[in-house]
């Protein structure tokens, strides 16, 4: 059995620990998946003083959850049914560096989606703009349209074609290896077992409750529910175990930092109206260039690939917003790190049809990175007192035809 120490941290949990781990044993809980959503529950979980396995296929923010640079931690430009969720997430990430002893963590910088004078002087793009920024403020997220000399004032140097953004003051940025690796540390210090190299192949419903069986052969028993939330892996698992197909597909994102020849870095989270765009700063001199753009996946390896053009093609749209980023040099790319989406583009948050024992949450589609504080929190409210929070019910598996 492969056990996790996370940098040498033990499980300081309950006296039974290490008998669990010796064998076939039972717990309260049992939560498949290492990222930021299955550690983050585990968590919640484990410091409510429940049993709980967390199980990793590899190690812990080996996939979405990890890698290069910072993700974004926006409300701005969400579907309209998540922003209930970040306005929860707004009030847990300004604690989350404390609570979970980590560094950099979360940096609340503000963030900018730059608008090009094309759309602002376009009547009805204008309208639709000016309409977002109500539904979103309506919503308790303090959201701007600003023009240019007032985007001037945050981040200069834009190109003359930018004509103003929508700003949102409490949107910014989190390393998110650290905020995952926290998670799963401070889920063991609760009392949490966490098996890294164990992945789960098969669930089945037991007179017991749900058994989880893992690649090395042994069967462990969850007698209130077995939460899956292996992210892009998720599909797989639970159409082997229980016939159910979700409306999902792996993709995997393309980041590319570079370095420009000045040294210029933002001081926002940006993104853009019209252009596939998005950059962090990330500290050191560089910048992180995404903005939904992917690499390729080789399925028969299970390994996702770089494509030269996509890096190209970013550094290019970020001379045209800031021509400081001409012939910006290219300091990595990767596309390594598959992703759930979702064919509508929002999660799906819900329990098997016919199985309340096994809950599942996938197709992040994303941007799952802001929201998992607040889903993680919703999902072990969930658990603990049989209520679906009415925050979650739009992501309901029954929107889709069965």
């Amino acid at each position: 059995m492969s056990r996790s120490v996370l940098d040498g941290d033990t499980n300081t949990g309950d006296t039974d620990s290490e008998t669990r781990r010796r064998g076939e044993m039972t717990y309260d809980y049992i939560v498949i998946g290492g990222g930021v959503h299955g550690s983050a529950a585990s968590y919640h979980l484990s410091k409510s003083g429940a049993a709980v396995l967390m199980l990793e296929a590899k190690t812990i923010a080996c996939g979405a959850s990890g890698g290069v640079g910072y993700r974004g931690v926006r409300a701005n430009a969400r579907d309209i049914r998540e922003l209930p969720l970040m306005r929860i997430a707004y009030e847990i990430w300004p604690g989350i560096n404390d609570e979970l002893g980590i560094s950099p963590g979360y940096q609340r910088l503000g963030g900018l989606e730059l608008i090009g004078h094309d759309v602002l002087d376009d009547a009805s793009l204008r309208d639709e703009l000016e309409t977002r920024v109500k539904v979103q403020s309506a919503f308790g997220i303090d959201t701007r349209l600003i023009d240019r000399a007032a985007l001037d004032q945050l981040e200069p140097g834009a190109a003359a074609s930018v004509g103003g953004a929508i700003y949102c003051p409490d949107d910014g940025v989190g390393d998110h290896t650290e905020v995952t690796r926290g998670y799963a540390r401070a889920a063991q210090k609760s009392g949490a077992d966490v098996q890294e190299g164990t992945a789960a192949t098969r669930i089945e419903q037991t007179s017991a409750g749900y058994a989880v069986t893992t690649s090395g052969g042994e069967v462990h028993v969850a007698r209130k529910q077995v939460l899956v939330m292996a992210n892009s892996y998720s599909r797989r698992l639970l159409h082997d175990s229980f016939g159910v197909d979700l409306p999902t597909t792996l993709f995997n994102p393309q980041m590319t930092p570079v370095r420009t020849k000045s040294g210029f870095a933002f001081q926002h989270l940006l993104g853009h109206y019209s252009l596939p765009f998005a950059a962090k700063s990330l500290g050191d001199g560089s910048v992180m260039l995404s903005g939904g753009r992917t690499g390729g996946w080789d399925y028969d390896n299970d390994a996702g690939f770089t494509r030269a053009e996509i890096a190209e093609r970013s550094v290019i749209d970020a001379g045209s917003l800031y021509p400081e980023f001409e012939g910006a040099e290219i300091v990595l790319t990767d596309a390594s790190r598959p992703d759930s989406k979702c064919v509508d583009d929002i999660p799906i948050i819900d329990t098997v049809p016919g199985h309340d024992g096994v809950l599942f949450a996938t197709g992040w589609s994303g941007h799952g990175f802001a929201i998992a504080p607040a889903v993680a929190t919703l999902i072990a409210q969930w658990c603990t007192t049989g209520q679906k929070p009415v925050e979650l019910e739009p992501f309901a598996f029954s929107r889709f035809p069965n």
